[in-house]
């Protein structure tokens, strides 16, 4: 990827991150970025275009974090489900990263197309078919990625969280369970 692209992406995340979907305008975002607006544009040909680009290396991101952590895994049964339950949240049952808001922004921006969920929805069957293979039961691998995908999405739509200590608990419990 470009260095100029790189830094399109960083400030397209840093003002979703900070203000929402409305914080991405175009002619801040490439001044953040130390570019013009057409530079902006050159690399991405629109706001959806840029949006899309930030969703793609979310997508990314989790997949090198997932591939890191599985490979740092000594005990070959269960590691995909491991890496997946801690690429997704924490000990405390928090988001592992901030990919919990920024997802709120990007599907606040892109709405629901389904078209742009596709590949997010690619990723997800991906996944789940790699827990599938991963020399354990694949319900309890399933069961170990919806309770953290669920952990997940109560951050990304501020439900109601654990307390810390029934949380790391309860991932503590889906860990043994892997």
């Amino acid at each position: 990827m470009s260095e100029s692209r790189e830094r399109i992406l960083n400030a397209a995340e840093a003002r979703l991150l900070a203000s929402g979907p409305s914080g991405l305008v175009l002619d801040a975002i490439a001044a953040d970025a130390g570019i013009s607006k057409g530079g902006l544009l050159y690399h991405f040909g629109s706001k959806e275009a840029l949006v899309e680009g930030l969703c793609d290396r979310m997508l990314a991101g989790f997949d090198q974090k997932l591939a890191s952590l599985f490979e740092a895994d000594e005990d070959a049964p269960g590691a995909f489900t491991r890496a997946y339950l801690a690429s997704t949240v924490t000990d405390e049952g928090k988001p592992a990263d901030n990919s919990a808001q920024l997802m709120a922004g990007i599907l606040a921006t892109l709405g629901r197309d389904s078209a742009h969920l596709e590949k997010v929805r690619e990723h997800f069957a991906r996944w789940h078919a790699r827990l599938d293979r991963d020399g354990i039961d694949p319900k309890t691998a399933t069961l170990v990625r919806l309770a953290a995908d669920g952990l997940w999405l109560s951050a990304l739509l501020g439900l109601s969280q654990l307390d810390p200590a029934s949380s790391a608990d309860v991932i503590r419990t889906l860990r043994d369970l892997t």
